[in-house]
């Protein structure tokens, strides 16, 4: 049996003539296999425009709330889809995130998925019918509606797959993944295979065509994934293993391990601690405080001066900098703050099996006379925290150096 779950984007249902367009394509996929789900996102700029007015009415508006007000673009989208394709002629039910099966945990807007148990979504595909989902939502063991975060439709639809043993196409509005942004490098080569692992880094890296949980998601149940224009008509990127039964041998160098993409990140905020007695103690605490205060640290950099006295830096993104002020403060830490900087990153393979590459990727900084405040690496990737105005220079210095 030949099942399908298709996501699509905010941007792909943004108006009902879009909509519309989204049928037609389904209705393309309905002939193809055997069960068919389709998971929506809200549409357009819904979900924004919610939390707008959520702080329009309260400063510190309730997560609680704020999470029942979010659920509701999506089930626009789930019914509203699911009435054209009923007035098309083809049987769809929509289905709210709690109705579909997922359980979550953890806090409002940030949950995670528990469990999923997709009887009713069963029920319906036995019957013939299309079953539309809203994305981006579940309920806890409190009975609560949650959100998953942002890009969190994605992770529903893999989810989904994965529970029903069916592959899952991503539709956006951008015709796969590519080298670089096309918006600053035009130039940008679009790929037409790549693996998951290679894709995560990408997606915590800046590359916002899918959300790193959801090819996380993917990867550990091997899920086969391909994004692809909302119009269909495009080919797309495949996502899968590096080695698969999808690709051919005679399209496999082993030895030709290449960088995949430069991504960036935008509206970091640098934060620079000096003068911290016992670094030990006092770093720890503050590491704690923040994860408390729901801070996410990304590169940390520590360096002890002398015995009694250290110095640390770490990077967050800006919509934390209130949260992180409240910390330092109530602990008394003197701090220093760097905003708006970006996020640089170079990822691919090649960088834990080709010598030079980072050598390479430096020697492009001194060339274009770009300075850099931190940088990080991990198995596939280096990264630099740069200014805001030298993001797209360096870019595309580093695509040119490394053919992307």
């Amino acid at each position: 049996m030949k099942r399908l779950v298709m996501k699509f984007g905010g941007t792909s249902v943004a108006t009902l003539e879009k909509m519309k367009q989204v049928c037609q394509l389904i209705l393309r996929k309905k002939e193809q296999y055997d069960d068919l789900v389709v998971v929506v996102s809200a549409m357009g700029k819904t979900t924004d425009n919610l939390l707008k007015q959520a702080y329009q009415v309260s400063e510190r508006p309730v997560a609680r709330e704020v999470d029942v007000l979010l659920s509701s673009g999506e089930l626009i989208s789930a019914s509203l889809l699911a009435l054209h394709l009923n007035h098309l002629g083809q049987t769809a039910e929509s289905f709210t995130g709690f109705q579909a099966g997922f359980r979550t945990r953890g806090s409002h807007r940030k949950s995670k998925i528990e469990d999923l148990d997709p009887s009713q979504i069963e029920a319906a595909l036995n019957r013939g019918e299309i079953a539309v989902v809203a994305g981006f939502q579940g309920m806890n063991k409190e009975g609560e509606i949650t959100t998953l975060g942002r890009g969190g439709s994605d992770t529903s639809a893999v989810a989904l797959a994965a529970k029903l043993g069916a592959q899952c196409e991503i539709y956006t509005d951008v015709d796969g993944i590519y080298s670089a942004d096309p918006r600053i490098r035009p130039q940008a080569k679009k790929i037409s295979r790549i693996n998951y692992e290679e894709l995560v880094e990408m997606a915590h890296q800046g590359a916002r065509v899918i959300e790193a949980r959801s090819v996380e998601l993917a990867a550990k149940y091997q899920v086969p994934l391909y994004i692809a224009l909302n119009t269909g008509d495009i080919e797309g990127t495949y996502v899968s293993s590096f080695f698969d039964n999808t690709v051919k041998k005679k399209d496999v160098n082993m030895e030709n391990f290449k960088l995949t993409n430069v991504s960036a990140i935008e509206n970091i905020l640098l934060v620079s601690i000096q003068g911290v007695p016992n670094l030990s103690f006092e770093s720890s605490k503050c590491f704690t405080e923040l994860a408390a205060a729901g801070v996410n640290v990304d590169i940390l950099n520590q360096v002890i001066v002398d015995q009694d006295n250290s110095a640390f830096s770490f990077t967050s993104d800006m919509e934390s900098k209130a949260d992180i002020i409240e910390v330092l403060d109530r602990m008394k830490i003197k701090y220093r703050f760097v905003e708006n900087l970006n996020k640089v990153s170079i990822i691919g393979s090649a960088m834990r099996n080709q010598v030079g590459v980072a050598a390479k990727a430096f020697n492009v900084f001194i060339e274009q006379n770009v300075p850099f405040y931190m940088v990080s690496t991990s198995d596939i990737s280096i990264s630099y925290v740069v200014k805001a105005e030298d993001r797209d220079k360096i870019i595309n210095a580093l695509a040119d150096v490394f053919g992307l």
